[in-house]
């Protein structure tokens, strides 16, 4: 941490991490669809071995990996609301402090001071933008996982020159490949930065062999990386269901208690070659475009606009004399270059979902910066032009989501609390939920010997007949003991019906489950159909 006394930009930087935590806090709570879905519920159930009593309680997302929502829930369980937040905020921070190392490091800022305050502005940029800004605090973890990409990164330009020393070369690509690695063990969503990672280290000049061999440890640490952080849970799901990637990817791999149906998302893709080309201007003008929710922010359109226009430039300027002192592309750039450019076309292949790739919105300041130095020679017209680039990035943001766009309520007692009527025989109480609304955050707050079973949502349904339907009716049949039916009030037909499909009827009047967090849920006791004589 020499850095952090030795650099007034780096101490500001550091100064910066609790502000986001602030922010959060200052913002109130934010509980959104997915958090009340499986960001509470799969933690806990994780943790505590309920892998054999519940069943598809969060739809799809039951079955994704838990571990880094178990950081989140632990302190939970020790702090009030208001300092998870805090520390959930400061997470965000970490990537302002690696972005700017990282654009310190791509800039050669050693020997400029005026560089490092340059580098910190790229960063602040960067971590400040619409998506950004939006999720911190969230429990999406994206912006956790991307600590791992950004680190990869600087693992590998952290001692890179124009003629990089052998001694320990090949450590650093195995380092960054096995954090990369690790975040998509995590977090699947980040596989297309394997792409950019493979893409971009394979296009830092030096002989082919070199190249190949580099390549090839980054691979190595990248597959241990994976299982390390997602082996074990991968083989879980396969052992429980067939398909290690469950529900994902059944139409090929064929997991038998489910339909042979992708189950992707598939929403938010481009329609057509033109708007796949054209993609970031698209979203940069409707962000429900590539988003559940509103947001607006042109960094990547921007990037996406300058970044090849000024290689172009390069490429055709290069042998005129009137540029004859410019310099070539460094490592660093080639790398980054390439970096953003695959890990951004396989992402728009395949998922569309912007904030799935925040880590380019917080590095596209710092790519233009990098194009820039390639056509424009003098660093005051550089810093103007990057001047005048914020200030467009900065319109071109929606700063009414960022404020307002996540509030769920005001801060009052744990991160989680919940008020559910009292059970009298929980060890032989099984409730069954209905509808699609998200119910999994309640599920910690009951006694653990109760069982959920999710009988009808997007993953299964009464009319699906799938095996996986067909065991939760089969438990349904042979249970001795109270049945309750969980479910949202909008959603009341829904319920009813998806009971009556599996043979129960509500018995007498329906009680609340309330919360700090979510809109009550409606509680109401089952008991089965008579049987017609």
């Amino acid at each position: 941490m020499r850095w952090l006394r030795e650099s007034p930009a780096s101490l500001l930087a550091a100064a910066l991490v609790p502000l986001f935590g602030l922010l959060v806090v200052a913002r109130g709570r934010n509980a959104d669809w997915d958090f009340r879905n499986y960001h509470w519920y799969n933690p806990y159930a994780w943790l505590t071995g309920r892998r054999e009593i519940d069943v598809a309680v969060a739809h799809h997302a039951t079955y994704y990996n838990p571990l880094p929502d178990v950081p989140a829930f632990l302190a939970g369980q020790l702090l009030p609301g208001w300092a998870v937040a805090f520390l959930l905020g400061c997470v965000h921070g970490l990537n302002l402090l690696l972005a700017y190392r990282l654009a310190r490091r791509a800039l050669d800022a050693q020997a400029h001071t005026r560089a490092e305050w340059i580098a910190l502005a790229l960063a602040v940029a960067g971590t400040t933008g619409g998506m950004a800004l939006l999720l911190v605090g969230n429990a999406s973890n994206d912006l956790t996982v991307s600590l791992f990409v950004l680190l990869a990164l600087l693992v590998i330009v952290r001692h890179e020159t124009i003629r990089p020393a052998p001694r320990g070369d090949l450590a650093r690509f195995a380092i960054a490949g096995l954090v990369c690695g690790s975040a998509i063990g995590m977090k699947l969503t980040m596989a297309p930065f394997a792409f950019g990672l493979a893409a971009g280290v394979f296009a830092m000049r030096a002989p082919l062999r070199t190249r190949l061999t580099r390549a090839t440890v980054l691979g190595v640490g990248g597959v241990i990386g994976v299982l390390a952080f997602g082996g074990a849970w991968a083989y879980e799901l396969w052992r429980e269901t067939g398909n290690p990637f469950f529900p994902y990817f059944n139409d090929w791999i064929r997991s038998p208690l489910i339909l042979d149906a992708s189950y992707r998302d598939e929403r938010f893709l481009p329609h057509g070659a033109v708007e796949t080309v054209l993609y970031p201007f698209v979203f940069a003008l409707d962000g429900s475009r590539v988003n559940d929710f509103p947001f607006r922010d042109v960094k990547l359109a921007l990037a996406y606009a300058i970044v090849p226009l000024a290689l172009v430039w390069y490429v055709v300027a290069r042998p005129r004399a009137i540029v004859a002192d410019r310099g070539a592309p460094t490592p660093t750039m080639q790398l980054l270059f390439a970096f953003a450019l695959v890990s951004y076309a396989v992402w728009v292949a395949v998922f569309g979902v912007y904030r799935y790739v925040i880590t380019l919105e917080m590095l596209a300041p710092l790519l233009i910066a990098l194009a820039l130095s390639l056509v424009v020679r003098n660093e005051t017209a550089r810093v103007l032009a990057l001047a005048t680039l914020w200030i467009l990035a900065l319109l071109g943001t929606d700063w009414r989501t960022v404020a307002f766009g996540t509030v769920s309520g005001p801060w009052h007692g744990g991160y989680v609390d919940v008020t559910h009527p009292p059970l009298a025989d929980p060890a032989h109480t099984l409730v069954v939920m209905a509808g699609t609304e998200p119910m999994g955050y309640v599920v910690p707050s009951f006694p653990p010997q109760v069982a959920f079973l999710r009988i009808d949502g997007w993953l299964d349904s009464p009319q699906s007949h799938s095996k996986f339907g067909d065991r939760m009716r089969a438990r349904i049949d042979t249970h001795d003991g109270p049945i309750f039916g969980m479910f949202s009030d909008s959603e009341t037909a829904r319920a009813l019906a998806a009971f009556d499909a599996d043979g129960l009827v509500v018995a007498g009047d329906c009680e609340t489950i309330r919360s700090n967090v979510g809109d009550p849920l409606q509680w109401c006791a089952l008991k089965r159909k008579p049987v017609p004589e």
